[in-house]
């Protein structure tokens, strides 16, 4: 039975969670604003630092179950981004384009060829080697987004930069499907489930995306986009087609960066997404960065750390090489060429949650692969906005 004075607090206090993310999100708001002010670092490596903090490898008030049971969150955050980016991507001027088709198809295949050729001679075993070889060909779609907004960057290289990204994601996520199959054969020794397993997953994802996107047009043409009421509605889609997916063990991030490639390609009109992201846009953006670099250990480093210097190396000569291979029958000269090479090299919670549900269909995979990626993740978290802001400033398209 309580006593007459249960309502008081109990000794000793003890928060809740509510209490640490509210003190997380303020302290990244503060982090990210003091190093842009007092350094002009990008607000992005603040969260980044912040989550470091936060996570296992740090204070550990976001612990590895917490940040699991945040797994939800970061599929809503990240989707909304890859549907922003794949509305963004005309596939008519870049079948006008085929040099941009060629560079594209160059900076990702020489990535995947360099980093699983260093993988591979650092002893790294096959099939680990071939699953981080294809999540190295995606750069994070939800940095370039963001950082495209801070900056207000406009420009032939900011365009080519999201085009690329766009293109390079999905690459990655099919790529890293059809190489975790081979996954499947080892575990369970099925011909038939072996093949069938990524049809299953890429053809559904496709499926989801194209009723997503026919769905996001029949708003377009029956309710005034400028509504927020409307808006509501269409970010209800969103979140349905997210738990659909989840339902149907489908690809989140395929699903959804194709459905914005559709409603953007389905017929001609302004872009449906971007003026409505906004301040929850961000506050969702915050969250994904910190929460991706909680996941993240000190041992990774002992297991993993030499193989992710080799695959950030590998990975950052890959992309520039196979961008500047093409630089000047694309229209840009060498001075772009680089720019957007280096803007490439950003890898965050695309990479994270590709590995995540690697171990949530394979859990006793090799530890390697989510060692390799996480401590690849720290440093092009942190050090790819950075190398972005130069870039963009470089060429003339930072416009704050």
């Amino acid at each position: 039975m309580k006593s007459a004075f249960s309502f008081f607090p109990g000794w000793p206090l003890l928060p809740d969670a509510i209490f640490w993310a509210g003190l997380a999100l303020l302290a990244a708001g503060l982090c990210g604003e003091l190093l842009y002010r007092a350094w002009h670092l990008p607000r992005i490596t603040g969260y980044g630092v912040i989550g470091l903090i936060a996570g296992a490898a740090g204070s550990g008030v976001i612990d590895v179950q917490s940040a699991i049971t945040a797994r939800p969150l970061l599929d809503v955050a990240l989707g909304l981004l890859l549907f922003e980016l794949g509305s963004r991507l005309d596939l008519r001027w870049i079948r006008r384009s085929p040099w941009l088709i060629l560079s594209s198809l160059a900076e990702s295949t020489l990535t995947f060829a360099l980093v699983l050729a260093v993988l591979l001679f650092l002893h790294v075993p096959t099939l680990v080697a071939m699953v981080l070889a294809s999540i190295a060909m995606a750069t994070s779609p939800a940095m370039v987004i963001q950082l495209k907004t801070e900056l207000r960057a406009e420009g032939q290289v900011t365009q080519r930069l999201l085009t690329l990204t766009g293109l390079n994601s999905m690459y990655a996520v099919v790529i890293e499907k059809l190489a975790s199959s081979l996954l499947h054969q080892e575990v369970y020794g099925n011909v038939f489930a072996t093949i069938l397993q990524p049809l299953y997953l890429l053809v559904g994802s496709l499926i989801l995306a194209y009723l997503l996107a026919r769905a996001c047009n029949f708003f377009y043409h029956h309710m005034s986009l400028q509504d927020e009421h409307s808006f509501v509605a269409l970010f209800g889609l969103v979140l349905l087609a997210i738990a659909v997916a989840h339902i149907f063990k489908l690809s989140t991030i395929l699903c959804l960066l194709a459905a914005g490639i559709i409603v953007k390609n389905m017929e001609p009109r302004p872009q449906l997404w971007p003026e409505h992201f906004g301040t929850a846009g961000w506050l969702l953006t915050v969250i994904l960065f910190v929460l991706t670099l909680t996941s993240f250990e000190w041992r990774d480093i002992a297991l993993g750390g030499v193989a992710a210097l080799g695959l950030i190396v590998a990975r950052l000569i890959g992309k520039l090489v196979g961008v500047l291979a093409f630089a000047k029958p694309s229209g840009l000269d060498w001075k772009q060429g680089m720019a957007l090479g280096l803007s490439l090299t950003p890898m965050s919670a695309l990479a994270y949650l590709l590995v995540d549900d690697t171990y949530a269909l394979y859990p006793n995979f090799d530890p390697l692969l989510r060692a390799v990626v996480m401590c690849s993740i720290v440093v092009l978290q942190i050090v790819g906005p950075w190398l972005v802001y130069r870039s963009l400033a470089l060429v003339g398209e930072r416009r704050e």
